[in-house]
C-alpha cells in the first residue's frame, strides 16, 4: 500500500519514534533504519521490511522490487496480502520528526530483526568476535561490517555493549546486520557455560583470546585451527575479569596506542582472516 502521510501522529511515524528505544524494539521484534543505501541493502539481504517513509520527492528511488510489493493486494481483493509493504510518503518536516539521526532524513524503514541466539553460532569453525562492554553503536555497527567484509563467524554481545541493532549502529553497519549471526544479551558466564558444553559433547571447543593494546602476542601468530573468540573490551576499562586467563594478542604499532576498537577490530579480522586463508591451504 502506497499512502499519503500528513502530520507526527501517524501509526507508523510514532512507531518509528518509539523503535529508537531499545526497550519497543525488544518488546516488537522490529528494527528502525534510515538511509536510502541502507534500505536498498536490507531488501538485497532478503531482510522482512514492513513499513517505509520517504519524503514525497523521492518515492520514485525506492527500489523497484519495493514498490511493486508496495501496490500489490491478496488475491480477491481482500486486503494486503503478507508480502506487502506499507510505504508512507511524506514531507520532510515529518519524516525529520521520525527519524533518530538528524539532519535531512530520506527514508525512515522498519523490519523484523534476526532472531540469531548463541546456539547458531558456528564457534568451533573461524573466528567470532565477543564485545565486552563496548558502548559506542557505531563502533559496533562498524565491526559487524569489518567482520563480513573478512569472513567472521558471528558477533556476540555482552549486555553492557550497545545494541548492534539500533539505529545509529545499523548506519554503521550499512545492512550487515542482515548478512552475519549477532547475537545480543550474552553475559561472559552465559559464554563460558556454552564453550563448557561444547567440550562436554565431545566437539572443538575454541579458544578465547583477548586483544590487549598494551602487551601479548602478535596476531599474525595466531593459529585459528578448532575455532577462535576474540574478547573484545572498551578502549578505558578493557573487558572484564571472567578473562584474565585468555591468552592476550596484540596489534604491532610505531608509536602509541592510536587505535580506536572499531579500528583495531577490523585490522584484527583482516588478519585472522588470512591465517584462516593460509591454514585451508589458499582454497
Amino acid at each position: 500500500m502506497i499512502r499519503e502521510i500528513a502530520g507526527r501522529q501517524n501509526h507508523s511515524v510514532k512507531l518509528a519514534r518509539k523503535l529508537q528505544k531499545k526497550k519497543h524494539r525488544r518488546e516488537r521484534g522490529l528494527l528502525v533504519c534510515e538511509g536510502m543505501d541502507l534500505l536498498r541493502a536490507a531488501i538485497e539481504a532478503g531482510a522482512d521490511v514492513r513499513d517505509v517513509l520517504v519524503r514525497n520527492d523521492l518515492l520514485d528511488e525506492l527500489p523497484p522490487g519495493l514498490l511493486q510489493r508496495a501496490r500489490r493486494e491478496a488475491p480477491g481483493g481482500a486486503g494486503p496480502s503478507a508480502e506487502v509493504v506499507d510505504v508512507g510518503v511524506c514531507d520532510a518536516e515529518t519524516l525529520d520528526y521520525a527519524s533518530s539521526l538528524g539532519g535531512a532524513a530520506d527514508v525512515v524503514f522498519t523490519c523484523a530483526e534476526p532472531g540469531w541466539s548463541l546456539g547458531d553460532l558456528a564457534l568451533n569453525s573461524g573466528f567470532t568476535f565477543f564485545l565486552d562492554g563496548i558502548g559506542d553503536p557505531g563502533n559496533a555497527g562498524t565491526l559487524v561490517r569489518s567482520l563480513v567484509a573478512f569472513g567472521g563467524s558471528g558477533l556476540i554481545c555482552s549486555p553492557g555493549s550497545a545494541d548492534p541493532y539500533g539505529p545509529k549502529a545499523m548506519r554503521a553497519g550499512m545492512g550487515a546486520q542482515f548478512l552475519l549471526p549477532v547475537v545480543t544479551e550474552v553475559s561472559a558466564a552465559d559464554l563460558v557455560a556454552r564453550l563448557s558444553a561444547l567440550g562436554g559433547r565431545g566437539a572443538p571447543v575454541p579458544e578465547v583470546v583477548v586483544a590487549d593494546a598494551h602487551g601479548g602476542g602478535d596476531v599474525r601468530t595466531v593459529e585459528a585451527v578448532g575455532g577462535l573468540i576474540v574478547v573484545l573490551g572498551s578502549e578505558r576499562l578493557g573487558p572484564g575479569g571472567e578473562w584474565a586467563g585468555a591468552r592476550r594478542v596484540s596489534i604491532a604499532q610505531s608509536r602509541f596506542d592510536s587505535l580506536n576498537v572499531a579500528m583495531a577490530g577490523t585490522i584484527l579480522a583482516y588478519e585472522l582472516s588470512r591465517r584462516v586463508h593460509s591454514l585451508q591451504g589458499g582454497k
